[in-house]
């Protein structure tokens, strides 16, 4: 399915909605269901991450919400990819994709040089999107990646 999508700023009022969708995306990787059942706080977005303008939210032409990003900027060169959310019916359609290119313009106009992620079973779609290995990272779910996208500018 493709989804026409718009991206715009997260508002104020959506928190719950946006953290819903993440519990949503997040449960479909099986390794992690039973823990985020025990821990629903690992489910958060902060208000401030709204606030700042760091959430942007992929939204299909009925205007409802289909996925969303966090990017949070840093002091130096680097954005950090802080979570991608797409609604299950969604994934594979594109939106994921829409909202790495989106964080990825965002963050060359700010002057970022790259975006990077710490990620554990999704690593497959971010090498399709441009992203390479740089490391590993322990995680409170276990073991994950670290992987880094230039940005062009």
């Amino acid at each position: 399915m493709v989804v026409v999508l718009r991206i715009r700023d997260a508002t104020a009022t959506e928190a719950s909605a946006l953290e819903a969708l993440q519990r949503r995306s997040s449960d479909i990787w099986e390794q992690y269901r039973e823990q985020l059942a025990a821990h629903p706080e690992a489910i958060e977005l902060p208000q401030a991450f709204i606030d700042n303008g760091w959430v942007r939210v992929a939204v299909d032409a009925k205007g409802t919400p289909v996925g969303f990003s966090a990017v949070i900027p840093t002091s130096g060169p680097i954005h950090e990819l802080d979570g991608l959310f797409v609604e299950p019916d969604h994934m594979s359609s594109g939106v994921g994709r829409a909202l790495i290119e989106d964080a990825a313009a965002r963050g060359a106009e700010q002057g970022a040089q790259a975006l990077e992620v710490t990620v554990g079973p999704a690593q497959g779609f971010y090498e399709r999107v441009g992203f390479n290995l740089i490391g590993t990272a322990q995680t409170r779910f276990g073991p994950a990646v670290r992987m880094r996208r230039d940005l062009q500018r």
